[in-house]
């Protein structure tokens, strides 16, 4: 790389999302998150809680920052295994480790099939529903386009037109076989390879909570990178509060929701891109050009309480950009949205009208029927 590319390469606590948890319930939830940020809503009449009732863990998985706090009798049990969770997925699902389900599947494509454990095997068939559903606006081959713009592995460039053209037959999630009766995985052509970034840390969240909540934990916040999932309610009985990052600046909130038992999840280009030539690329990338989505939206939050379906639609309605992906909300009205677009509008579907709102009243918001 040459001193021309500048690259945004720092990684901070729940990319896109920051988190306003009122009170000392989960006090300890996330570096990032703050009570005492300017312009946005705080509950100074916090209790605090007493220490053996709440747990908390800080650590590094998926490529990424997380945090998993709880509180109840059993938090710390809870936490513990809700960790263990994620690095136990991260060797089954990282495209990185080479003993992995997907490490395997690219290395033998236009080789042969592997045979892959059933949980891999259930989040790949999920992974293609969500490419059918999306037209193939998500697509988990899309990984070699990815490396050759050096999201995946470092080297950031622009590449030739005649570099992209020579990958892009290589994406297509069409071309992915499943066999599930016998758990068998197959990528036909050389060159072909998998990429979970888009859909495994949501997948992660709803197992971490799945998890948790076989413990004796009254509630939890969850952070996996841009993934936020939060179940109970607080202390006082009210509910979580989790704020919006403004993707013009990041540390700073475009508004708050109010919430419980939901996964939100926001993708957008500020979170990862690099600068060459006085040009911004964006990780998000289009998998029918093999490159950076162009998009009129800055970012998509989705609400849910499914991760998996919250991490593959804001990842695809950001490449849709606006009209298509409040169409293909309408559609479905399977979950919840809230899109910051390009002319500075904020967007949320109509079901959020009672729990969503912006820090700066000045701003207009409009509720999509």
């Amino acid at each position: 790389m040459t001193d021309k590319c500048a690259v945004n390469s720092s990684w901070r606590p729940a990319v896109g999302l920051r988190c306003i948890l009122a009170g000392a319930l989960l006090a300890a939830f996330l570096s990032g998150c703050s009570t005492q940020s300017s312009g946005t809503p705080e509950d100074s009449s916090a209790v605090p809680l007493a220490q053996d009732m709440s747990a908390s863990a800080d650590f590094f998985a998926m490529n990424t920052y997380m945090t998993i706090t709880a509180y109840g009798p059993e938090a710390r049990e809870a936490v513990d295994s809700a960790k263990e969770e994620v690095y136990s997925l991260e060797n089954r699902l990282s495209g990185t480790i080479a003993a992995s389900d997907i490490s395997q599947i690219n290395s033998m494509a236009g080789k042969g099939a592997v045979q892959v454990s059933q949980e891999t095997f259930g989040l790949l068939a999920s992974a293609v529903s969500y490419s059918e559903k999306t037209g193939g606006v998500f697509d988990i081959t899309i990984a070699p386009v990815m490396d050759l713009w050096g999201f995946g592995n470092g080297n950031y460039r622009v590449p030739a037109a005649a570099e992209i053209q020579s990958v892009l037959p290589l994406v297509d999630w069409h071309k992915i076989i499943l066999d599930e009766n016998s758990r068998m995985v197959e990528l036909p052509s050389a060159g072909m390879k998998l990429d979970l970034g888009g859909i495994a840390k949501g997948y992660a969240s709803d197992k971490v909570q799945e998890i948790m909540k076989g413990y004796d934990v009254s509630s939890a916040a969850i952070s996996l990178g841009g993934n936020v999932a939060v179940f109970g309610t607080k202390e006082d009985g009210s509910l979580f509060r989790i704020a919006i990052a403004d993707p013009e600046s990041p540390e700073s909130y475009v508004g708050v929701l109010t919430a419980t038992d939901v996964s939100v999840i926001t993708s957008g280009g500020y979170e990862r891109n690099f600068t060459e030539n006085g040009v911004t690329y964006i990780h998000i990338m289009d998998p029918s050009t093999g490159a950076p989505a162009v998009s009129d939206l800055l970012s998509v939050t989705i609400v849910t309480p499914d991760g998996v379906q919250g991490d593959s639609l804001s990842t695809a309605l950001f490449v849709m950009g606006k009209d298509k992906a409040v169409a293909y909300w309408r559609e479905h009205m399977d979950f919840s949205f809230i899109l910051v677009t390009s002319s500075g509008e904020v967007l949320a579907s109509s079901d959020l009208k009672d729990t969503f709102a912006l820090v700066n009243k000045e701003d207009t918001l409009t509720f999509i029927t």
